[in-house]
């Protein structure tokens, strides 16, 4: 008996050790809605990592007393002798442009996959190589991507079974990193091509951007940011033939960063439509930052507050 309770209290010492050492962290974030509803949605999220092991938890919720909880990110990382590491589980993956597969953080649903990665870096080239439906190898990734004298460059290649889905970005800075000018061509699995063309100069506090997108088919990707619209903040995948042309500002001015960004619609029949979108932004204190985005979509008009604390 007595042996039996000394090891109860050694694996009880063992596991508090563990938790206490357990780097922790935690964010709740607070959006309103301010429609004709004022709906409110809240989620928590608590992540802890224990060396390679990481783990986090989303719990989203309304005052109408609707709730939904799942498991935002779970995986185990190890290194493999210096060559490589290897990450096995749940993660939130992000890759070049973000038009094929990308992380969505101001929406309340957010986009993991389940899989395992290799990501290792040669000559300043970064590769990232994994799966992205458990072990199933008909659905995988592989990306590279990289910065040479101020050019950039990122390639990514995805299956999923027969289909093939492919990105390719390249960017360029100039006048000590005022100027940038970039380019995209994304295809889906489908064969529907996206393609994006922009500058962006920077001023001081004051920033101006062009981007030009021209739809070629219906492109569209499930797990980006942009497949969610304005329910995640940006513009979203337009119809195919639509031409897009988004010219944007941005200053800061006393810690508070204002942007505002108006997008020109072009369908295939030569209509036009416009949407525009101003945003807020001012961190409080350390630990807590406040949000304001209004949307107008063709005169339908939507505010969103968020409030962000972590302690």
């Amino acid at each position: 008996m007595k042996k039996n309770l000394q090891k109860v209290l050694v694996l009880a010492l063992g596991l508090t050790t563990t938790i206490a050492s357990a780097q922790w962290s935690a964010e709740s974030r607070t959006r309103v809605e301010q429609d004709s509803d004022n709906a409110t949605d809240n989620r928590i999220n608590v992540s802890a990592t224990w060396g390679g092991i990481h783990a986090s938890y989303d719990v989203n919720y309304d005052f109408d007393g609707d709730a939904t909880h799942d498991v935002y990110e779970a995986y185990v990382s190890t290194d493999l002798m210096g060559m490589a590491t290897l990450t096995v589980g749940r993660q939130d993956l992000s890759f070049g442009s973000g038009a094929l597969m990308s992380s969505n953080s101001w929406g309340m649903e957010r986009y993991t996959n389940d899989g395992f990665s290799l990501s290792a870096n040669y000559g300043g080239i970064d590769l990232n190589a994994g799966t992205l439906d458990g072990r199933n190898r008909d659905n995988r990734y592989i990306n590279a991507g990289g910065e040479f004298g101020g050019a950039t460059f990122n390639v990514l290649m995805m299956s999923d079974g027969g289909n093939d889905a492919h990105g390719y970005d390249i960017g360029y800075s100039l006048m000590g990193g005022d100027l940038g000018l970039s380019y995209s061509m994304n295809s889906d699995y489908d064969g529907d091509e996206m393609t994006a063309m922009g500058a962006t100069y920077s001023m001081g506090d004051l920033g101006v951007s062009y981007t030009r997108t021209d739809y070629d088919g219906a492109f569209n990707m499930n797990n980006t940011a942009m497949s969610g619209g304005w329910t995640n903040g940006v513009l979203g995948y337009q119809d195919a033939g639509d031409e897009v042309t988004s010219m944007g500002l941005s200053y800061n001015v006393m810690g508070i960063d204002l942007g505002y960004t108006m997008h020109s619609i072009t369908d295939a029949d030569g209509n036009d439509t416009d949407a525009s979108a101003i945003s807020l932004g001012y961190s409080l204190n350390d630990n807590a930052s406040i949000g304001v985005l209004r949307i107008d979509d063709n005169g339908t008009e939507t505010n969103w507050i968020t409030l962000t604390i972590r302690p």
